[in-house]
């Protein structure tokens, strides 16, 4: 799938690159966009292997037909960064990555062996485009380039807010990845008041035993696109948890964009860049129980500084991007 974006306004002349991703995923769509590069969606459903071949020989007739002067992979897919990085040499491009706390850290670390090729796609690659200076340490330890660049805002479609239970409503966003404490959030949820709804997004399917939830929670599944920025707009608080330090989570930008009180994990990375607004937890049901209470409690007050996060959020990415378009253009 090819989508290319239409939206210049920050381009100036960088149209000699293009995106490439394996997966769906909201930065990607943000960032090409200001580029004004064409974005590549290469999505296959296929057995992994198969869906490996396909992807691969899909990726390569891209570039061959397209012949840019940079080339922007994401990894995730480590399998796509590797790609990118031994490639540029035969096919005349600069390789550029954007790695996610997960291509950096493959497997939270628990694999030696991708541990290795992920510090090696780093040192081959021309540039890693990371989201804060803790990832950007890293990669330079590892014997990269990097360069920072957060996630752009996304723009809100016009939807209504989706019809919910009742009462106070906190929407949980959740990938059921193994660096999100769903299971601290549904205990959590037993710990408050029955008209308090918890309602938890993503593909829950093999993770939890939904015999067992509390009867304020409610798993939506996977959903489109208008019913989860519909299920957003009637949150009165909206919550995104990691465990992993130096992550600048996905919802957190989203729920900014909609203006509506965030409830993050208290990381150094979180704090520093998502700094009003918004009410930290640790990962364990008690505190996260006390922090949807507390954002309940001060959602006029919140909403106020998301608003304010929101204008200092965007005002600094045009900055930040800026810079990062010199470094592009260097490479080109």
């Amino acid at each position: 799938m090819s989508n290319q974006s239409n939206n210049h306004e920050l381009t100036g002349s960088m149209a000699d690159g293009i995106w490439i991703t394996w997966e769906r995923q909201r930065r990607n769509i943000g960032i090409s966009s200001a580029l004004g590069w064409p974005l590549y969606e290469m999505l296959d459903s296929s057995p992994r292997l198969i869906r490996y071949v396909r992807l691969i020989v899909k990726t390569i007739q891209t570039i061959s037909r397209e012949k840019p002067a940079v080339v922007c992979v994401q990894n995730p897919s480590i399998v796509l960064a590797l790609l990118g990085v031994l490639c540029k040499g035969i096919m005349g491009y600069r390789c550029v990555v954007d790695a996610h706390n997960s291509g950096l850290i493959p497997l939270e670390g628990r694999s030696e062996i991708l541990l290795k090729i992920a510090r090696w796609i780093q040192r081959r690659a021309d540039l890693t485009i990371v989201t804060n200076e803790e990832m950007k340490a890293m990669v330079e330890a590892n014997g990269g380039k990097a360069g920072i660049l957060p996630d752009r805002l996304p723009e809100v479609p016009p939807v209504e807010p989706s019809v919910t239970r009742g009462g106070r409503v906190v929407t949980y966003i959740c990938t059921f990845s193994e660096d999100e404490p769903y299971e601290e959030v549904i205990k959590a949820a037993g710990l408050l008041d029955e008209n308090i709804i918890v309602y938890i997004t993503g593909n829950h399917r093999g993770r939890i035993d939904v015999g067992t939830l509390p009867s304020n929670v409610e798993l939506t599944g996977f959903i489109d696109e208008t019913s989860y920025w519909s299920l957003l707009a009637a949150s009165d608080a909206v919550m995104v948890l990691t465990l992993r330090e130096g992550c600048l989570v996905c919802g957190a930008y989203e729920t900014v964009a909609l203006g509506r009180p965030l409830i993050l994990s208290d990381t150094k990375a979180l704090r520093s860049y998502f700094n009003r607004g918004c009410i930290y937890v640790k990962p364990d049901s008690r505190s996260i129980a006390r922090g949807i209470g507390e954002a309940l409690q001060k959602t006029e007050d919140l909403r106020a500084g998301v608003q304010e996060l929101n204008r200092t959020i965007d005002r600094d990415w045009r900055n930040i991007f800026s810079a990062f378009q010199e470094v592009i253009g260097r490479l080109t």
